[in-house]
């Protein structure tokens, strides 16, 4: 299956020489899915050990998912930093930020190490859009400066955020020196072909697992009727999933999200509003996030369906943002628009841990994956190898299933949905 069409398609840097697999083959470790967390576990397994045999399996292209087409926001924390329901100490808390910083770190250290061509721009205001929203800002970054030791995240007032950014929309922001943007396909692309330097590395590209089943070795059946044993399996599907692991399925939720790419918009237009290149995110449940590339192109993400369906017109239903936040920018034309799947979880944190002694998984990054999914990696692959402490704390964060497992959760998550946008909508009254 080819791409979808979208901006970061039309600008890819690098093509791999994938392999079609047309035996049945022998592996150390099998991973599943050729997205960022697949691809990073196998280049830090591969960095940990270059003897062992590592397979990837991918259903349809590397970065097909939701690494090939989020809005390319590169940053710290989870999706959720509610830990009222979970059972971390203080300091487990504290570590696991720490983790996610050292994520956004990790990817800037290996873009630079391997040279990879992605438009790494650092640089990141978080946006207050109403009174409520300043008021929880700035203590949130009093509790960044002050609990978790964090000192590259300031308070800027409307005045000083027009340094940055300037919109009549938002009323104050949190820049963060650190967080920023990258290329996503790029990268993940640059990682790979990194990968398959090593020839005991091998990426399969439209290779769809049908199922798996573990007697001492581990046995993945393909659609093709070939199989691959390994001795140690790691499942990184997120989102397309599907069936291979039911359990697992119940933990998550797809849903879609949206992108537009404008790339013919007048410089004396963005300079209105962007002061610099800059990425940009508000504090709305149903939020707005967009940034301005190094070629000076306007990538703008908003609006989820938990439905599944999509509006009639994508690129005039982003507009509606879009007008509100950069007023006078709706009437130029998209590039392109698209859509992607994200996995979410019930309460937003990410879902990883083991199934068996050598069968690992990590998905549900609900939207927060481009640093995680490095760092996570990285974490899987030295878990693998020997022993990592951050495991634990990940397995040890409680997950529920949603329920009806396609049935009845849809119809539950829309109005879920309709409740955080009708809260968005009163907010701004």
């Amino acid at each position: 299956m080819n791409y979808s069409d979208n901006y970061y398609v039309r600008t890819k840097a690098y093509s791999l020489d994938s392999n079609k697999l047309n035996e049945s083959i022998q592996c150390d470790v099998c991973i599943i899915g050729a997205g960022l967390s697949g691809i990073s576990t196998a280049y830090y397994l591969n960095k940990a050990n270059p003897e062992l045999t590592i397979v990837i399996l991918e259903k349809n292209k590397v970065g097909w998912g939701a690494t090939g087409r989020n809005g390319g926001q590169l940053l710290h924390g989870f999706s959720s930093e509610d830990y009222s329901r979970q059972k971390h100490s203080e300091d487990e808390i504290k570590t696991l930020w720490n983790f996610t910083v050292d994520a956004v770190r990790e990817v800037k250290k290996n873009i630079k190490e391997l040279k990879i061509d992605c438009d790494l721009i650092e640089g990141y205001l978080l946006t207050s859009v109403t009174k409520s929203h300043d008021e929880e800002l700035k203590r949130f970054v009093d509790q960044l400066q002050n609990q978790f030791e964090y000192k590259s995240a300031r308070y800027l007032s409307k005045n000083q955020m027009q340094d940055y950014f300037d919109s009549p929309y938002y009323q104050s922001a949190m820049f963060d020196s650190e967080c920023g943007q990258i290329h996503p396909l790029n990268y993940c692309l640059g990682l790979a072909k990194e990968v398959l330097k090593n020839k005991n590395c091998k990426i399969y590209e439209e290779t769809e697992v049908l199922s798996y089943k573990q007697n001492g070795k581990i046995k993945i059946q393909l659609t093709n009727n070939f199989e691959v044993t390994a001795d140690k399996m790691v499942l990184c599907c997120n989102a397309y999933l599907n069936n291979l692991n039911k359990e697992l399925r119940r933990k998550i939720m797809p849903v879609k999200t949206y992108v537009s790419a404008y790339t013919d918009i007048p410089e004396k237009y963005l300079s209105a509003y962007f002061k610099r290149k800059i990425t940009v995110g508000d504090m709305l449940f149903v939020l707005n996030y967009f940034r301005l590339d190094g070629n000076s192109n306007l990538i703008f993400g908003g609006g989820v369906s938990y439905s599944n369906i999509d509006p009639i017109n994508l690129e005039n239903s982003l507009k509606k943002s879009i007008q509100k936040i950069l007023p006078g920018i709706e009437k130029f034309k998209a590039l392109c628009t698209w859509s992607g799947h994200v996995a979410i979880t019930a309460n937003r944190f990410p879902h990883i841990g083991a199934i068996s002694r050598d069968i690992f998984f990590a998905q549900g990054y609900s939207g927060h994956g481009l640093a995680l999914t490095t760092m996570v990696g990285k974490m899987l692959a030295q878990t693998l190898t020997s022993y990592d402490s951050n495991f634990r704390l990940f397995e040890k964060i409680r997950h529920h299933n949603f329920p009806g497992f396609g049935l009845v959760d849809t119809p539950l998550l829309v109005l879920a949905m309709s409740y955080f946008k009708l809260k968005d909508y009163l907010g701004l009254k």
